[in-house]
């Protein structure tokens, strides 16, 4: 007897190949039979006379790594049809952690009001198994959570005994259980570790075989120096490389689409391991301290707020916007203060949505002066919303071979704390953004190419053996979405909405979603 039978679906089965119509039998967790017609009892059949049935999404740059501990049930992921998250990016994770990074990564975690009682990467994911999640999970090893253990915050390089602690720590999280390395090059502390130290840890990872994924140093004005960069540490550590959501920032810099297009072509006539991944938006989401020159970021959070007040630094930034207003810009990525929304500031639900020259008019203050004051009042915990990209430039590299999605997002709802923040919309619209805007109105994509950008590639790219695919013995992670209907209904000014269109979502052979309801099942295994 069969656990579900899914009745009269459209198959894509996540390779590229052309849809086809037939039965799916799972039992035990697994896909146990593709046929025509399925005559077999099952305890729950679905019929899917209407419905595309895929193989579950998974999304390879998320960072989830606390809100799967407030929010098991996976909600804004699930409900896109994600049934495999992989946290831990942009040289950002929660764990393992040890001296300075204990304080910073608790303070980030004490916005959602999670207590980090974890300090290893094992006893982190223990934590992810007991009482279980709704998806499965991939960890990664942030760079800038084990720098920031071992050297804090501050602008230093590593001595050989310290690089050696930080290599010792990669290892043993490979070995609890974690996938691979991420680093956020653009962010300090990670902006200030030399190449050769990322290609030292990078390394540990061969023996594991895992991956090397990057925030590379700068998606502005010399994205294509810092992608080359990337590259170089694959190939020096002999590790696949993954391009975290490629992109080109900044007006100025849109004139090197060709150039980067050129770079991910060879790429794919050498076939060297080298991937990259996307989101479906043209603007980016992250710290508002980012803003800043990195020698004002230097010491976390609350160093940089602690910073702000004071007179000196405040004048020096002040000369340094007039002076050197080419890499201002580069940094920012926008061409006015009325492109940077705040998106979550702690104690202050009043500024969610509004931009800095919002605020800046409202409170009669220079735009510069505001975002001081901003970074102050929140402890340097402020996020915001950045429209930094072109609509053109995003649908072209979403058609490249090599790009796969994903979406820089976390696993929000809408309801309690996770709710607070004014979220970017790739939280809840990632995946039904692409079936449905992209490739059903678009044109950009066929279906048969969006789910496979959205499943076998990201598998095969993160070795999840049996996962991405629909076919006879593989993992029963499967999707079930109406093509004609969904859709993404997430917007910038009312983000906590869950897309239209996807009715049912199996993780591990059970059934999570059921008719548009979640059933409150944690199946999801940490992969």
């Amino acid at each position: 007897m069969l656990d579900i039978l899914i009745k009269n679906g459209t198959i894509i089965d996540g390779t590229g190949k052309p849809a086809y119509q037939a039965d799916v039998g799972v039992a035990n967790g697994r896909i146990a039979m593709i046929a025509h017609h399925i005559e077999q009892n099952a305890a729950r059949t679905i019929d899917a006379r209407e419905l595309c049935v895929s193989p579950g999404f998974i999304d390879p740059h998320t960072h989830s790594d606390g809100p799967l501990l407030v929010n098991r049930q996976a909600e804004s992921k699930i409900r896109q049809g994600v049934t495999t998250e992989i946290i831990g990016n942009c040289g950002i994770s929660v764990a393992p952690i040890a001296g300075e990074a204990i304080s910073e990564i608790s303070a980030r975690m004490a916005k959602i009001d999670l207590d980090v009682t974890w300090r290893s990467m094992g006893e982190y994911l223990d934590q992810l198994r007991k009482p279980g999640v709704a998806v499965n999970v991939v960890a990664l090893i942030g760079h800038n959570t084990i720098r920031g253990s071992v050297l804090g915050y501050k602008n230093v390089q590593p001595s050989p005994k310290q690089q050696a602690a930080m290599e010792q720590l990669v290892d043993e999280a490979m070995a609890q259980g974690a996938r691979g390395l991420s680093t956020g090059l653009y962010y300090p502390p990670g902006y200030y570790a030399a190449t050769d130290e990322v290609v030292g840890l990078a390394r540990v990872l061969r023996k594991h075989g895992g991956i090397y994924t990057s925030h590379v140093r700068s998606e502005s004005d010399t994205v294509l120096e810092s992608i080359a960069e990337a590259f170089e540490i694959g190939e020096k550590a002999e590790v696949p490389v993954e391009v975290s959501h490629v992109k080109i920032e900044g007006y100025h810099n849109y004139g090197k689409l060709d150039r980067l297009l050129a770079m991910m072509d060879d790429v794919l006539t050498t076939g060297r391991p080298i991937g990259f991944d996307q989101y479906p938006y043209t603007a980016a989401g992250t710290w508002l301290s980012t803003a800043l020159p990195y020698w004002a970021s230097i010491g976390g959070a609350q160093a940089i707020a602690e910073r702000m007040k004071d007179p000196d630094v405040r004048a020096k930034l002040h000369r340094s916007w007039k002076e050197e207003r080419l890499e201002w810009d580069n940094r920012l990525g926008v061409r006015d203060w009325s492109e940077i929304i705040i998106s979550d500031f702690p104690g202050r639900p009043d500024l969610l949505g509004k931009s800095i020259a919002d605020i800046a008019e409202a409170e009669g203050k220079n735009p510069l002066d505001t975002v001081f004051d901003l970074l102050i009042s929140s402890n340097g915990l402020a996020d915001a919303i950045w429209f930094t990209q072109d609509e053109n430039i995003v649908q072209t590299l979403m058609k490249h071979p090599l790009v796969t999605i994903g979406s820089d997002g976390r696993a929000l709802r809408p309801e309690g704390v996770l709710g607070r923040r004014k979220a970017h919309p790739r939280n809840y619209g990632t995946f039904p953004r692409v079936l449905g805007r992209y490739a059903r109105e678009k044109k950009v994509l066929t279906l048969e190419e969006a789910v496979k950008k959205m499943t076998s590639m990201t598998a095969e790219r993160f070795g999840l053996t049996d996962r991405g695919i629909i076919r006879e013995q593989a993992w029963a992670d499967i999707t079930l979405f109406n093509a004609r209907t969904v859709s993404d209904t997430a917007t910038y000014t009312d983000p906590h909405k869950y897309p239209e269109g996807i009715p049912y979502v199996i993780v591990n052979g059970q059934i999570v979603i059921d008719n548009n309801q979640h059933t409150g099942a944690l199946p999801g295994q940490v992969l």
